[in-house]
């Protein structure tokens, strides 16, 4: 994931952290790169949680050196919100899936289980994430470049033997 997509979603994989009980700056941003794969700088933690200190969200309290940061009752509050935006958008996704399959005769299914995993707060093929987003990333460069056609023949070859390495 690159370092503008975390930005803008930054706060929301901070307060989920604290969610699970309060932790140092230093711990939050090993959290995300945990979490995203890319660490967010100091620069970008520290005026993040002045901020959600400002709005509330979030108390401080000093441990030793260092500070400790936790869920106020109006940051557990904001989450609770999020996340049922987050139920809101997965919910239309999948009925959505479900109508363009049903308009374009395309199957769907492999998309629509993957936002129903998320849904469920399962995060699917964690494991192989960086493979699949590079093979992603060739595909949707192959259909942009509209040069599916000339090559579906061979794009099924490929699809056919990943098919019957899995199975194996």
């Amino acid at each position: 994931m690159n370092t503008s997509m975390i930005r803008g979603f930054l706060k929301i994989v901070v307060l989920k952290a604290l969610a699970e009980g309060p932790k140092s700056g230093y711990s939050l941003m090993k959290f995300v790169e945990e979490k995203t794969g890319s660490k967010p700088s100091s620069g970008s933690m520290y005026p993040l949680l002045d901020s959600l200190k400002a709005e509330g969200l979030v108390s401080v309290k000093s441990v030793g050196r260092t500070n400790e940061y936790s869920l106020t009752a109006d940051g557990k509050q904001k989450l609770r919100a999020i996340e049922a935006k987050r139920a809101e958008f997965t919910n239309s996704f999948v009925e959505g899936m479900k109508v363009l399959s049903a308009m374009t005769g395309e199957n769907m299914s492999m998309p629509a289980g993957v936002v129903e995993s998320i849904r469920k707060g399962e995060v699917p093929f964690k494991e192989l994430n960086p493979e699949m987003e590079a093979f992603n990333s060739e595909l949707c460069r192959i259909l942009k470049k509209g040069l599916v056609k000339e090559n579906a023949v061979r794009i099924k070859r490929i699809f056919a033997n990943a098919l019957k390495e899995l199975k194996s």
